[in-house]
């Protein structure tokens, strides 16, 4: 698969791609989920912080992800 016709499928510009392959520190985390879902690719996280997930249906609460990464380099240090 091009970048071009991954970033189509996941309804992203080929220039975020681009910057992603190249390490991009920061990105939307949508974009990268559609990204991700392109590829049949999941996200797993886990560690302290970070609410548990059941499969209900409903939308969960938002977290705050920088919070629990301090909170993981304030652990690792």
């Amino acid at each position: 698969m091009t970048q071009q016709q991954l970033a189509r499928a996941a309804a992203v510009g080929r220039q975020w791609i681009v910057e992603i392959e190249a390490g991009k520190p920061r990105a939307e985390l949508g974009m990268v989920l559609r990204t991700l879902a392109t590829l049949d690719l999941s996200l797993t996280m886990h560690g302290e912080g970070i609410p548990e997930v059941r499969e209900t249906g409903r939308p969960i609460e938002a977290m705050d992800l920088q919070a629990v990464l301090d909170a993981h380099r304030r652990t690792s240090l």
